[in-house]
């Protein structure tokens, strides 16, 4: 009889150590997402900063009368893209 109840022990106890690392594993993913999430705004946000910046770099530099190429030559950008940023602005 002794036999039995251990082996029943034994069972019980395999199966709360699955519970906890199934429990495990899913705190885990869970906080993979949480943490790619962060990574992943964190690099939108800066590049939607970087572009900002840009932006306001071409529209100041044409202001003071930089003429396109000599806008995108500095700034190291298209002339398209240039020329898209100070038509979005007038």
């Amino acid at each position: 009889m002794y036999y039995e109840n251990e082996k029943e022990w034994l069972k019980k106890i395999e199966e709360e150590r699955n519970e906890l690392d199934r429990n495990q594993k899913i705190t885990n993913a869970r906080l993979e997402g949480y943490e790619k999430g962060i990574s992943d705004g964190e690099a939108r946000g800066k590049a939607v900063g970087e572009a900002n910046n840009l932006n306001k770099n071409i529209q100041s530099m044409y202001k003071k009368g930089f003429d396109i190429e000599t806008i995108a030559d500095a700034l190291e950008t298209k002339i398209e893209y240039v020329e898209k940023i100070i038509k979005s602005n007038m």
